[in-house]
């Protein structure tokens, strides 16, 4: 089965990177802060960290 996605401009790709790039902001300000100011869980504190590097990634792919 062949997914036919549809073509983007350059301003649809740059608002998908920036919202992508927010995702990965969303992620420290969620995950990452709490876990280190609160409880200090360095698994939710490293799983944050890797959400949002996927994010961010993901963003700066999509600028390319």
């Amino acid at each position: 089965m062949k997914l036919n996605f549809p073509e983007l401009n350059k301003r649809q790709l740059e608002k998908l990177s920036d919202i992508a790039s927010d995702l990965g902001l969303v992620s420290i300000a969620t995950v990452v802060f709490p876990a280190v100011f609160d409880k200090a869980d360095p698994d939710r504190v490293r799983l944050g960290l890797v959400i949002a590097l996927v994010f961010w990634i993901y963003s700066i792919w999509l600028r390319r």
